[in-house]
């Protein structure tokens, strides 16, 4: 289950990096078409350009906040079992201690 639920993840990150990519370079395409036709220009290639820029910096900025988001699951995981070990150590101790009192 937990393997699913971590295929289904990483297909939505695909997916959501793909649409901040080709978003912006479309648009980016379709006014400098527009832009062209409009006015007899050659924007088309620059504003490409821009979109496609524009595109890898929304797909890095996704990714770096994706592997941040795992890395603070991660360490909370990891705190949080250092936290119930300890506490059952503790609890041992405590234990230890009442049965050595006796």
């Amino acid at each position: 289950m937990k393997n699913d639920s971590k295929a289904l993840r990483n297909i939505v990150l695909i997916s959501q990096l793909a649409i901040c990519v080709m978003v912006p370079t479309f648009l980016c395409l379709a006014l400098g078409i527009w832009l062209d036709k409009r006015f007899g220009t050659w924007f088309t290639v620059p504003l490409l350009f821009i979109g496609m820029a524009a595109g890898a910096r929304n797909a890095y900025v996704l990714a770096m906040d994706t592997i941040r988001q795992e890395k603070l699951k991660k360490d909370k995981a990891q705190q949080d079992e250092i936290d119930r070990k300890v506490e059952e150590y503790r609890k041992r101790q405590e234990k230890d201690s009442s049965e050595i009192k006796r």
